[in-house]
């Protein structure tokens, strides 16, 4: 009796296994089915260009285009920026006999490339004379060999000479305070250097008016 019921109990075991590896094959064979290739549609990397100048050069002077860039560390501070005169103020001509308002203070721009145009890429460069009188008398007395001293009471009151060799064409580096309105009334939404000094690097010949 006891072998009987152990030979049914195998041929149960048997046929048990023999469904259960049929249900792993089809499970295995429902596995290996292939699911279709995904391609996502996704738009090209854009290119982003070169900024147009760098922010600083090696004497760690801002280009005009760095200055503004860097705009929350360069507002209201003492900075030197380094570029080219592209325009000078001239005091409109007064036709003789007539009364005309009187000539604003002396104030010029420079920018990052010597023929700039773009009215937006320049910096307004102001406070190195007082007046257009006083610029010209300094410009006059230069022509003729005097050089401005100025006294050590001057010079501790704040005061510098008055710079002659502002020519178009010059490449600069100035130095003075990065602001939008200037101690004499000047403004500007993109920022003015209240001048302090200068360097010449680069000069060309003054224009003939």
């Amino acid at each position: 009796m006891n072998r009987a019921i152990r030979t049914l109990c195998a041929l149960a075991l048997i046929l048990c296994i023999g469904a259960c590896g049929e249900e792993g094959r089809a499970a295995a064979d429902l596995t290996i089915e292939r699911l279709p290739d995904v391609r996502p549609n996704l738009p090209a990397v854009p290119t982003i260009p070169p900024p147009p100048h760098a922010v600083q050069y090696g004497d760690n002077s801002y280009s005009v285009f760095g200055l503004r860039h860097r705009l929350r560390n360069t507002m209201d501070s003492d900075v030197e920026v380094t570029g080219y005169i592209v325009e000078v103020y001239q005091p409109p001509e007064c036709p003789e006999g007539e009364h005309c308002p009187p000539a604003s203070a002396p104030h010029m721009w420079v920018a990052d490339t010597a023929q700039e145009a773009d009215s937006g890429k320049r910096l307004m460069i102001v406070g190195y004379a007082e007046s257009q009188a006083q610029l010209d008398e300094a410009l006059e007395n230069a022509s003729r060999g005097r050089t401005e001293e100025l006294t050590q009471e001057q010079i501790d009151m704040g005061m510098r000479p008055i710079p002659v060799d502002f020519n178009v064409g010059n490449k600069i580096k100035v130095s003075g305070q990065f602001a939008r309105v200037s101690g004499s009334g000047f403004n500007s939404s993109e920022g003015l250097i209240e001048y302090a000094s200068h360097t010449t690097l680069e000069s060309v010949e003054p224009q003939e008016e």
